[in-house]
């Protein structure tokens, strides 16, 4: 049992990094290939000259993201239902608590998701939440399809929750920039 503790651990902490870092280059990349010079921390993409030569382009940039978060959150729940690999599911659980908290974070901070939202004059909340709702379908569909245990998901979670938390502090203390 220790030894599938400390393995969900390494898991966890892989599917965080994994998740944080795909879904900021996916950002950095659409910048790049729209000719922005652009920078990239750990938690945050923006164009070097902190200006976008278009609200469009921000929008396209902003999508970046999430949208690569819903692919690696489908690929997790396929390789889960398919491969019944159940060290797949720290990154299906990434990808939704991501979502989640960025959602969150909107009432604070607005971000992806809530900006696209306004762009389309359709709610702050509206895209976030249809969003929180596909990944928690997946999520929720695992859980019971699988038959995880209670204390696996909760072990999970609390894997995920620690070292988003340390990314994420990290980012705010030390704005380590990953690509400039």
């Amino acid at each position: 049992m220790t030894f599938f503790k400390s393995t969900l651990a390494i898991v966890s902490l892989s599917a965080v990094v994994f998740c944080f870092l795909t879904h900021e280059f996916a950002h950095w990349l659409m910048g790049e290939l729209m000719s922005y010079d652009m920078v990239m921390t750990l938690n945050k993409c923006y164009p070097k000259a902190l200006q976008w030569n278009s609200t469009e382009d921000f929008m396209i940039v902003s999508a970046m993201g999430p949208a690569i978060t819903l692919i690696t959150s489908f690929s997790a729940y396929v390789l889960i239902r398919f491969k019944g690999n159940m060290l797949w599911f720290p990154f299906l659980f990434t990808c939704f608590y991501l979502e989640l908290l960025s959602g969150i974070m909107n009432y604070r901070n607005v971000n992806d998701l809530g900006w696209i939202s306004r762009y389309l004059n359709i709610g702050l909340f509206t895209l976030p939440l249809i969003f929180i709702m596909i990944h928690f379908g997946f999520l929720y569909k695992t859980i019971v399809r699988e038959k995880y245990t209670r204390a696996y998901v909760l072990q999970t979670l609390a894997w995920i929750l620690l070292f988003s938390s340390v990314w994420i502090l990290v980012n705010q203390k030390f704005k380590i920039v990953l690509i400039s």
